[in-house]
């Protein structure tokens, strides 16, 4: 609630309301994809605005994580903290799987952080992380804010605290539930599987 008041406060600048919204998905990407959405849906701010600064702060963090294991490389203290122990079997696995793994990543939960962390950690491309990170992000954002603004919208008419209270519920099914469905229909083993079994093996 918070947070939708500090952004519902910036609506009337746009920049400013497209910074906030972008440095919130650092802290809480899925607090700034809701607030963002429920803004959309009451019509204090357009999509235009809010899918780019969300997607945008999204990929930042996801860069940063793969930050993270690039400079781990190099740095004994965070190579001993990462779950990243035998990088040859884990490239072997990755080998014509990168741009798959990546995609799927952010829509599976529990694999985001070991993943862009171990891309980093094995010094893979750069640019095929960002690309790809940054249309899944696309995607994640702009299926979110039109879900919720709809529902919102849809109801509105009958009652604005009733419509938002409905948007809102439905924005936390949409996390929780829909990336867990997803991973059961996609049905193959992961990067984190895979480090996993070679940790163990």
């Amino acid at each position: 609630q918070i947070l939708l008041d500090w952004l519902h406060l910036a609506g009337n600048d746009p920049w400013m309301l497209a910074a906030l919204l972008a440095v919130a998905t650092l802290a809480t990407e899925d607090g700034a994809l809701v607030a963002g959405s429920l803004l959309v849906g009451s019509d204090m701010a357009s999509s235009g605005i809010v899918i780019p600064a969300l997607t945008f702060g999204i990929a930042a963090g996801d860069v940063g994580l793969y930050g993270l294991g690039w400079t781990a490389r190099t740095n004994s203290f965070l190579r001993k903290r990462l779950p990243v122990k035998k990088s040859r079997p884990l490239r072997r696995w990755l080998k014509d799987r990168e741009t798959s793994v990546l995609f799927f990543s952010r829509f599976t939960p529990g694999t985001r952080l070991i993943t862009y962390v171990t891309f980093g950690f094995l010094r893979l491309s750069l640019l095929r992380f960002t690309v790809v990170m940054t249309l899944a992000a696309t995607v994640w954002v702009s299926v979110m804010v039109y879900f919720v603004s709809e529902i919102q919208q849809a109801f509105s008419e009958y009652n604005t605290g009733l419509a938002m209270g409905i948007a809102f519920g439905c924005a936390v099914i949409f996390i929780i539930f829909i990336p867990h469905a997803l991973k059961r229909l996609r049905g193959q083993p992961s990067l984190q599987d895979a480090a996993l079994e070679d940790t163990n093996a």
